[in-house]
């Protein structure tokens, strides 16, 4: 749990977001058997001011500088350490962040590669020197400073103005990329509950920058719209609310593989059509995952596995397509990185 206050305007706007028709309007077809579970497990309360977030999928809001919950968690991975039975044959995300930006392979392969002089962070050390916001660096911001390195390394970031992301969760991939590189427009498309953590979080971080919320919006989002706020967001039922030919790159790192693939196909639908020319698509998601809540639930047996090798990608420009060496090293399911320019 993790709890900010919240000055008077902005508690308005979003106790206004939380009554608004986008909670109890959805669409049936708006969510994964994963996500009809995970949404129910997101919780907020406001008292005297003090918003209050916990959940599980979607929750990756780090934890405080100094807070007790940062500790206690320290104090947990020392006795693991000390008393667990099991050794994991994995890394820790610090050691194979460290070791991936270290291998010199990586700055000379075909694919995917490293520009020197456009990484942000060559290791953990660089991470938390580059993190200056009263937060510790866990697990999701350094996998999001492993995915900056790359997308900076192949585009051109500094001049990328208008950015979406798909499924951006706690926003950290968002908060990395509007700090470095001052991008004059986010846009998240999100469900609405998990849209409950990444608001907040991205107000506090950012108490000055402009925010549109989804209840906010009553007509077309155009150049102008975005030139006039900082972040946007956006329920899955407004995307047509994007002009075509809009955005210069789009995100999407492993909700695809919460999705059904007929949401899936309209994501990419939607994504060609409001890329601009020579925009980019950046895809991050496991090779193939089953998207239940529960593994072990009777009612997996009949939902087939999503695969990224099925996905319906339009005759782009790829740029690059293989497995993730960082995700290798972190876990036991494998991940593929793929970044397309977009052709139209």
């Amino acid at each position: 749990m993790i709890n900010f206050k919240l000055s008077n305007n902005f508690e308005y706007r979003f106790k206004k977001f939380l009554s608004s028709n986008l909670f109890h309007n959805q669409l049936d077809a708006a969510k994964s058997s994963y996500w009809e579970y995970h949404s129910k497990e997101i919780k907020y309360s406001i008292k005297n001011s003090i918003l209050s977030l916990e959940g599980k999928s979607g929750y990756y809001i780090p934890h405080k500088k100094n807070s007790y919950v940062y500790f206690l968690k320290l104090i947990k991975i020392f006795v693991k350490k000390i008393f667990g039975s099991q050794r994991s044959t994995f890394l820790t995300f610090e050691k194979a962040f460290d070791q991936v930006m270290n291998d010199k392979k990586n700055f000379n392969i075909e694919n995917i590669k490293f520009n020197e002089k456009k990484i942000l962070a060559r290791n953990i050390f660089d991470c938390r020197k580059q993190f200056p916001f009263n937060f510790e660096i866990n697990e999701h911001i350094i996998r999001s400073y492993y995915y900056t390195n790359i997308l900076n390394s192949h585009i051109d970031l500094s001049k990328t103005n208008f950015i979406a992301e798909i499924g951006a969760g706690s926003g950290n991939l968002m908060l990395l990329l509007k700090h470095h590189f001052n991008t004059k427009c986010i846009i998240n498309i999100d469900l609405p509950e998990t849209l409950i953590l990444c608001i907040p979080f991205l107000n506090n971080i950012f108490p000055e920058a402009k925010i549109l919320f989804p209840n906010e919006i009553n007509r077309k989002i155009n150049k102008d719209t975005l030139l006039n706020y900082d972040f946007i967001f956006l329920a899955p039922n407004q995307i047509d609310l994007l002009e075509n030919g809009l955005i210069d790159l789009f995100i999407n790192t492993a909700s695809f593989g919460e999705m059904t693939m007929s949401q899936i196909a309209n994501y990419i639908n939607f994504i060609q059509k409001v890329g601009k020319q020579d925009s980019f698509f950046f895809n991050s998601n496991r090779a193939e995952k089953i998207p239940i809540s529960d593994k072990n639930d009777e009612n997996s047996k009949h939902v087939d596995p999503i695969k990224f090798s099925e996905y319906p990608f339009f005759d782009n420009e790829v740029i690059f397509f293989e497995t993730c060496k960082f995700t290798n090293l972190v876990q036991k399911d494998p991940c593929y990185l793929r970044l397309e320019k977009l052709k139209k």
